[in-house]
C-alpha cells in the first residue's frame, strides 16, 4: 500500500474518530416531541393520551378552563412534551387570565417550533400585555444570528447533522478507494465543505438542546414580585416585577434565585414565584 493510500486513510480516520462520538450522542437523544415515556409506550398507552388529549380539546372548547389545564398539564408530566401540547396549555392559561404561565408555555412551544406563525403571534401579543416593558434591542447582525441559529427545530437540526454526517463518511471511503488523482482532489474539496457545515451545524445543535435543557432562563409566574437585594425576605426591595416577565438565572441558593433581566438590573426571588423555561 502507498504512503498516499496511508495518508488518507489516516486522515478520515482521525475524522470519525473526531466526530463519530458526538454523532452518536444525536442519533440517541431522545425526541423532543414525545419524551421518555411516549418513546416506550404500548399502543394501549397511546391510545389512552390519544383519548386524554381530546378530552383535554373538548373541555377547552367548553371553556372549563381548569379541566383543560390539568389534562395538559398531567400529559407533560408523563412525559408527552409536545410543542403542540405547550401551545395549548398557553392558550388554556391566557384564557385563565394568567399570564405568566401562558408565556411560560408559549416559549416552551416556540423552543421546539421555532417558524410556527400562530406561536409565535401569541408570543408576541401576551408579551404585548406584560406590565414591565425591558427594552434590550440588539444589533442586526445579532438578530440575524438569532434568526438563523433558530430557524430549523430541534429535531430537523438533528436529522440534518445526522445525514450531513452520514454522507461525510460516503466520502471518505470514496476518498480511501479512488485511485484517480484529480477526483480524490475533487472528493477532497467536498469533504472540507461539508465538514465545515458539519461542525457549525452540529454546533447549532448543541447549543439548542443546551438551551432547552440546561440553559437558566425563567418567567415570572406570580402577579407581582419584590426583588430583593439578597437571599432574604427581611432585605431592602430593589424593584418589582410583575408577570409575564423574563429573565435569566444567576444562582441559587435554597429557596432563593439571583436573576438579571434585559436591561441589566438584577436581585434575588423566590422560586415559588418563578417557574424555568428549559425542559
Amino acid at each position: 500500500m502507498s504512503k498516499e493510500n496511508l495518508w488518507f486513510q489516516a486522515l478520515v480516520f482521525l475524522f470519525l474518530l473526531l466526530f463519530i462520538q458526538p454523532c452518536l450522542i444525536v442519533w440517541t437523544r431522545p425526541s423532543l416531541a414525545w419524551g421518555g415515556a411516549a418513546s416506550s409506550s404500548t399502543s394501549d398507552q397511546l391510545r389512552q393520551i390519544n383519548d386524554q388529549l381530546r378530552q383535554a380539546h373538548e373541555y377547552y372548547r367548553r371553556g372549563e378552563y381548569d379541566l383543560a389545564a390539568g389534562s395538559y398539564l398531567d400529559l407533560i408530566h408523563r412525559g408527552y412534551q409536545d410543542a403542540a401540547i405547550f401551545y395549548n396549555l398557553g392558550n388554556t392559561y391566557f384564557k385563565k387570565g394568567e399570564l405568566g404561565w401562558a408565556i411560560l408555555f408559549y416559549e416552551k412551544a416556540r423552543r421546539l417550533l421555532p417558524r410556527d406563525e400562530d406561536i409565535r403571534e401569541n408570543l408576541a401579543y401576551a408579551h404585548s400585555l406584560t406590565i414591565d416593558k425591558i427594552e434590550s434591542k440588539p444589533s442586526e447582525l445579532l438578530s440575524l444570528v438569532d434568526k438563523a441559529i433558530n430557524f430549523l427545530s430541534p429535531n430537523e437540526l438533528t436529522v440534518a447533522v445526522a445525514s450531513i454526517y452520514l454522507i461525510l463518511i460516503v466520502i471518505g471511503m470514496l476518498i480511501i478507494w479512488k485511485k484517480e488523482h484529480p477526483v480524490r482532489k475533487r472528493l477532497l474539496c467536498l469533504l472540507a465543505i461539508l465538514a465545515t457545515i458539519f461542525i457549525l451545524a452540529a454546533g447549532v445543535l448543541f447549543y439548542r438542546i443546551w438551551e432547552l435543557e440546561v440553559a437558566q432562563i425563567g418567567v415570572i409566574t406570580a402577579k407581582v414580585v419584590e426583588v430583593k437585594s439578597g437571599p432574604e425576605e427581611n432585605l431592602a426591595t430593589l424593584f418589582s416585577l410583575h408577570e409575564g416577565t423574563t429573565f435569566s438565572i444567576q444562582q441559587q441558593r435554597g429557596d432563593w434565585l439571583q436573576i438579571a433581566i434585559k436591561n441589566g438590573l438584577n436581585g434575588w426571588v423566590q422560586s415559588k414565584d418563578i417557574q424555568k423555561i428549559s425542559f
